[in-house]
């Protein structure tokens, strides 16, 4: 049974592990292990919310910046992909924030854009990053 709560701070290794995991896996860049920053660093001040399973172990997590509806960071533990852990975090956020919700995700990431889009996302921008090109979605709501 999965369960979604707010980020503590007990969850900051779990969290950084997820988060290091799916960056140095990810099939659409080369990034080392070394080279990611510390998750507590890049959400800070954003509300953090974590998919635990029935152990209160961390299996997901997703981070919004509150005053702009802007979802900064959206990551599911590699071996724990593909079973709606995702889609539960955003069904979650949809009873606490208000739509319409905006995100950038990487063109090369063709598993996250077809998720995105499989749940109803639509591509209002693209943009130049740090890992190339992206575009900057909307979702107007509900899921």
């Amino acid at each position: 049974m999965t369960t979604i709560r707010r980020a503590s701070d007990s969850d900051a290794s779990a969290l950084q592990t997820i988060y290091q995991k799916c960056l140095v896996e990810a099939v659409w860049q080369q990034r080392a292990a070394e080279t990611i920053p510390d998750f507590v660093d890049v959400m800070h001040g954003e509300t953090v919310w974590v998919a635990v399973d029935a152990l209160d172990h961390a299996l997901a997590v997703l981070a919004v910046q509150e005053a702009d509806a802007y979802i900064h960071h959206l990551y599911v533990a590699p071996q724990t992909q593909a079973q709606g852990l995702g889609r539960a975090l955003l069904q979650h956020l949809q009873t606490y924030l208000a739509f319409p919700w905006r995100l950038k995700c990487v063109a090369q990431n063709h598993a996250a854009l077809k998720f995105y889009q499989h749940l109803g996302w639509h591509q209002i921008e693209q943009g130049q990053g740090e890992d190339g090109v992206y575009y900057l979605l909307e979702h107007t709501g509900p899921l």
